[in-house]
């Protein structure tokens, strides 16, 4: 029985209402959430009878990822979202261009002339969107201390902290590395997903963490340090990493023998988790939320770890 199907006929055993919370259901299936009363972690499928018909907030709050935004926060989870689907236009326009320039698709000569003009107000509007979350983030840190020591740090801009605020619940955070797995920082990016299986992190947080730590990584700043260390320390390792040669096979090699490109990735990625970590430290402090010695210290017995003051975080 097809999903569609599934939602039709067990919606009208619950004569139109909400499983959870007894609210109308939706008319339009498509608007309404399954959710299987055994998790499929438990091998739970879906089934007639271990299925119920959902409304899609209720069925976020039973599995307790619902985050009521208000005020200002709620805004700037607008705005940003509406951010995030215009860049993935822009992105899908951009890269049919590309194709068209590279002569991998077959050039329509029309089709072209209609994306170029297409792009010209996605820009207009990504410029306008960008600048009206500039406002709104400058004017949270009126109110938000948190937001204002972030704004303070070198090469730290507005659109990073936007993502932070919109995605990060530090409550929920206990440790750095809660936040890590929740970007998808955890792992290394080929043993990210695992087929058949959700999970992989938050990609839109991670993507903009990418762009930020390559902005740092060209700056004079502390994360700046982190990135040559981590590549220098990588180019002397023996350690064995699973990497990508020539022919683009993935096998298994020492640290220094991996592409330069793959050391490249691997020191921003820890730029990236190094301010997690930082943003997550001076959070939970300002928030006074209790924190933790981090793992790399307490369980891996580093002795070098600088405080993220040398890195222009000041409260």
């Amino acid at each position: 029985m097809s999903k569609k199907k599934l939602k039709t006929v067990i919606a009208a055993s619950q004569d139109g209402v909400c499983a959870l919370t007894q609210t109308p259901l939706a008319d339009n299936q498509a608007l309404n959430d399954t959710d299987r009363k055994i998790a499929k972690a438990s091998g739970g499928i879906y089934t007639i009878p271990n299925t119920r018909v959902v409304n899609p907030r209720a069925h976020m709050l039973r599995h307790g990822i619902l985050r009521i935004r208000t005020g200002i926060m709620d805004e700037i989870k607008s705005v940003f979202d509406d951010r995030v689907q215009t860049m993935r236009l822009k992105n899908k326009i951009n890269n049919q261009l590309l194709a068209y320039q590279r002569r991998v698709d077959t050039v329509n000569s029309e089709t072209e002339a209609f994306l170029k003009e297409s792009l010209k107000p996605v820009e207009t509007r990504l410029a306008r969107i960008d600048s009206r979350l500039k406002t709104l983030v400058a004017g949270f840190s009126e109110v938000d201390s948190l937001t204002k020591t972030a704004l303070a740090v070198p090469g730290v801009g507005e659109i990073t902290i936007a993502a932070l605020l919109v995605y990060i619940d530090l409550e929920k955070a206990a440790t750095p590395s809660a936040l890590w797995k929740y970007a998808g920082l955890h792992c290394a990016s080929g043993e990210r997903y695992t087929k058949g299986e959700a999970g992989g992190g938050n990609k839109t947080l991670r993507t903009v963490l990418w762009t930020s730590a390559d902005s740092l990584m060209k700056g004079k700043n502390g994360y700046r340090a982190i990135y040559d260390r981590v590549k220098t320390r990588l180019a002397a390792s023996q350690k064995l990493v699973k990497s990508r040669n020539t022919e683009g096979k993935l096998v298994e090699v020492q640290w220094g023998e991996a592409k330069p490109s793959h050391r490249h990735g691997a020191a921003l990625r820890a730029i990236m988790k190094q301010l997690l970590a930082d943003y997550w430290l001076i959070g939970r402090e300002l928030a006074g939320l209790p924190v933790t010695t981090p793992y790399v210290e307490g369980v891996l017995g580093h002795k070098d770890i600088s405080p993220p003051a040398e890195r222009g975080w000041m409260i």
